[in-house]
């Protein structure tokens, strides 16, 4: 079993700040996706079938990103006890559509803790984020010596960039935050992570449609008002056939790295939808892949970058929620993920893998 000799260290999130994010159910869906022009949701009980979602968050109206990009910085700095001065980079994840989004983020955030801006590095990287996150932290502290910390930020609101009466993904999305950092130190150990951009060929695509796709125009926000901006549109059929496939790639990979060598296997792949997820699940048992797989969808939908590291952050909850026994010192946890990606909307999509051996008692930096 690889080692990198890096580890995560206490993962934190927000989803149960009600001062922070209010809850979006399935019945207010059902009427946001009847807005528009295009079709909406038959029911409220298509919506639990299709999304496997029961709730999901939206930024309190008052509040901006980067009121809990500081809550949950905060949050971090607490639970770990790092100083933001000594740390070498800090990687922040704001998925949009407007490719400067993060940055401005960062800019904000870095004034906010008092920290210079260049220090941040801010990604716009969509559903395999995370992953992404852990694999440029790595390279960092590469040749940097044990005890520094780099941060690990995901802030994401979906909701901004996207057209509530669209019923591709009005159902699935959900505001997040989460946080923990890599060091060479105590923590959950980091035993494998790989990023790629992978390009889907014509035959696995419809002639002539983008994968994903942006339009400027009147849409509207997720209280059901009108409002103009940048949306993200998909081809679901499409991309749901290259996101099963790609899900199952990235949790095939990681699990034969790992099957020799650990005693139980936990698979907390990323949640794009419950019809997604289902059939990813569905392929893995037939190989078969022996784990526990994990489905937070009902309560907490999909995150983007976000979605992993709840899951994480909540990992006895989650388990539990599944039916499965308590998690154990030396468990070992696959992080699977696909989805969009953000520099080739039209082509291509990311996948991202990673595993952790995961320790249960919490850690705080006393240094």
């Amino acid at each position: 079993m690889q080692n990198f000799g890096f580890a995560l260290t206490e993962l934190v999130d927000l989803a149960d700040h009600s001062d922070l994010f209010e809850l979006l159910d399935n019945e207010s869906v059902y009427a946001l996706s009847h807005q528009g022009f295009t079709e909406g949701f038959s029911s409220v009980k298509a919506i639990s079938r299709s999304t496997g979602i029961e709730t999901r968050r939206l930024l309190q109206p008052d509040l901006l990103p980067i009121d809990i990009a500081v809550a949950i910085a905060e949050k971090l700095q607490l639970a770990v006890g790092f100083d933001w001065a000594n740390c070498p980079a800090i990687l922040l994840c704001h998925s949009h559509t407007n490719h400067q989004s993060a940055r401005q983020l960062c800019n904000q955030l870095s004034a906010k803790l008092n920290v210079p801006a260049e220090k941040f590095i801010a990604l716009n990287y969509g559903c395999v984020g995370f992953i992404e996150l852990l694999n440029q932290a790595t390279k960092i502290l590469a040749d940097l010596p044990a005890g520094i910390h780099v941060p690990l930020l995901t802030v994401e609101t979906p909701e901004h960039w996207h057209d509530s009466s669209d019923k591709a993904f009005c159902g699935i999305v959900s505001a997040g935050a989460t946080g923990t950092t890599v060091w060479r130190g105590p923590g959950h150990s980091l035993l494998h992570v790989e990023t790629a951009t992978e390009y889907i060929p014509v035959e696995r695509r419809k002639p002539d449609v983008p994968l994903f796709w942006t339009e400027q125009g009147d849409m509207f926000d997720f209280r059901g008002q009108p409002e103009n901006k940048l949306v993200m549109h998909m081809d679901g059929e499409s991309v749901f056939l290259n996101g099963v496939d790609l899900m199952l790639e990235a949790c095939l990979k990681s699990y034969a790295d790992v099957v020799d060598s650990a005693e139980r296997i936990l698979i907390a792949p990323h949640q794009p939808s419950g019809k997604l997820l289902k059939a990813m699940i569905a392929a893995a048992r037939q190989i078969p892949v022996k784990a526990d797989f994990l489905n937070n969808l009902p309560n907490y939908g999909n995150s983007i970058s976000s979605t992993i590291p709840t899951i994480l952050a909540r990992l006895d909850e989650v388990v539990y929620e599944n039916g499965y026994a308590p998690v154990n010192e030396g468990d070992v946890i696959l992080l699977p993920a696909a989805g969009i990606c953000m520099n080739r909307l039209t082509d291509s999509m990311c996948i991202g893998r990673a595993a952790i051996k995961w320790q249960p008692d919490r850690f705080h930096d006393e240094s």
